[in-house]
C-alpha cells in the first residue's frame, strides 16, 4: 500500500524560459494540503524533475523552505523562507540520472543541515516549493596546440602531436585525429611528429562527419564509426588528473587515452602508469589504474575485477579524508523526527575506552 496515494498528491507547476529557450526554469510548488520534510519531498517529487533533463544540458535544484527561529526572550516565532542549492550539474549521453539526482539531492539535504549548524536556533518548518533551473550546454571543443606543462612533460608519459612548422601548430585543430592515429602506431624515434606516413595510417580510420575541434559529441561519434576503438580523456589542473570522458565501450581491441589540456588541445597520454602513479602513492613498481575512479592495483587481475564493480557507477575520482580528521554530530537538538531511521556501518577506527567495562551480561 502506498503511503501516498497519487491522487491526493496534487503539485502545481510552472515554468518559465528566457534568451530564445537557451536557459529554463520549471518550479513545483509543495501542495498545502501534505506536510513533507526535505528528504520526503524530494523522493516524492523525483520522476518530474528527471522527466525534464535532456542531453547536453546543465541542471541546478534549489529548494525553498520555510525555517522557524524562536526567540528565548519572548518565545515569540520567525519564520523565513530560505534557499538550499545544489552545484551545477552536466547532464551527457551517457550519464545515470539517478545518480546524478542523488548527488544533487544529498547537496541539497548537506546545506540544510550546515544551515541548521550554524547557530540561531534554525529548525525546519515546512517546503515551499522545488526550483529547477536548467541551461542548454554547448561543450568547448579540443584543438589550438599548446606546450605540455613542465610537471608532465618531465614524466615522459605523454606525446604532444605537432608539425615542425609553428604556424601550422597555430592553425591546426586536428590534435584529436593525430593523437588517435599516433596510438595505433607508435615509433620510438619522435614519435610527436605528423610524418608522411602517419597521414597514411591516418586515412584506415573513419573520421567522416566529425567537426575539427572535435566535442564530446564528436569523440561520441568517433567510437561509432570505428568499433574496434574506444577513447577516454582525463582533465589536467592544479598537478591533479582526473576524469572527464570514460567511454563505455570497455571490450574493444584498442583503448585510447587523451589527456585535455586548457581546455582546448589533446595529447596523447602513453604510459598511464608513469602519469598517475606518482600522484597515487611513493612506489616506483608499475601500476594498473581504473580510469572510472583512479585507483591503482599491482595486478591487472585485480584491476580487471575491480572495473567489472566500477563500470556500474558515474566515473569519479576519489579523494581520501585527512589522516586524523574525524566525523561527528553535536547538535541533536536540530534533527528531524523521522518514521524510521537506518543506521548503516562503514569502515572507520573505533579506538578503546579505558574507563569502560565490558558487560559480561
Amino acid at each position: 500500500m502506498s503511503l501516498f496515494p497519487k491522487q491526493q498528491l496534487k503539485f502545481e507547476e510552472s515554468k518559465k524560459s528566457a534568451l530564445k529557450g537557451f536557459t529554463t526554469h520549471h518550479t513545483i510548488k509543495a501542495p498545502k494540503t501534505q506536510t513533507f520534510d526535505p528528504k520526503m519531498f524530494l523522493l516524492v517529487v523525483k520522476q518530474k524533475p528527471l522527466e525534464k533533463l535532456k542531453p547536453q544540458t546543465k541542471v541546478r535544484l534549489v529548494l525553498k523552505a520555510r525555517m522557524e527561529t524562536v526567540s528565548p526572550t519572548d518565545g515569540s516565532s520567525t519564520v523565513e523562507v530560505r534557499n538550499f542549492q545544489s552545484k551545477t550539474v552536466i547532464v551527457l549521453e551517457s550519464t545515470n540520472l539517478n545518480e546524478l539526482w542523488i548527488e544533487m539531492v544529498e547537496q541539497i539535504l548537506e546545506n540544510i543541515t550546515v544551515f541548521q549548524m550554524n547557530g540561531s536556533g534554525w529548525t525546519f518548518h515546512s517546503i515551499v516549493s522545488l526550483d529547477i533551473h536548467i541551461d542548454k550546454y554547448k561543450p568547448w571543443r579540443g584543438g589550438s596546440w599548446v606546450p605540455a606543462p613542465k610537471f608532465l612533460a618531465n614524466k615522459k608519459a605523454l606525446i604532444n602531436m605537432k608539425f615542425q612548422s609553428e604556424k601550422k601548430n597555430k592553425e591546426d585543430n586536428q590534435c584529436f585525429k593525430w593523437s588517435i592515429v599516433r596510438a595505433l602506431n607508435l615509433v620510438k624515434i619522435h614519435p610527436e611528429r605528423r610524418t608522411k606516413q602517419l597521414k597514411e595510417q591516418a586515412k584506415t580510420l573513419n573520421f567522416d562527419g566529425i567537426a575539427f575541434p572535435v566535442s564530446w559529441k564528436g569523440i561520441d561519434k568517433f567510437e561509432k564509426q570505428n568499433p574496434k576503438i574506444s577513447v577516454n580523456v582525463l582533465g589536467y589542473e592544479e598537478k591533479n588528473i582526473h576524469p572527464l570522458r570514460i567511454s563505455e565501450m570497455t571490450e574493444r581491441k584498442h583503448e585510447v587515452n587523451l589527456l585535455l589540456l586548457e581546455d582546448k588541445h589533446y595529447v596523447l597520454l602513453n604510459d598511464l602508469s608513469r602519469l598517475l602513479t606518482s600522484q597515487m602513492t611513493n612506489h616506483e613498481e608499475k601500476r594498473f589504474f581504473c580510469l572510472r575512479c583512479l585507483n591503482s592495483f599491482t595486478k591487472k587481475e585485480v584491476l580487471d575485477r575491480q572495473r567489472e564493480y566500477c563500470g556500474k557507477h558515474n566515473f569519479v575520482k576519489i579523494t581520501m579524508p585527512e589522516k586524523g580528521s574525524t566525523l561527528e554530530f553535536k547538535n541533536h537538538k536540530h534533527a528531524m523526527r523521522v518514521p524510521i531511521a537506518v543506521y548503516a556501518d562503514f569502515e572507520c577506527m573505533t579506538k578503546p575506552i579505558q574507563s569502560c567495562q565490558p558487560n559480561l551480561e
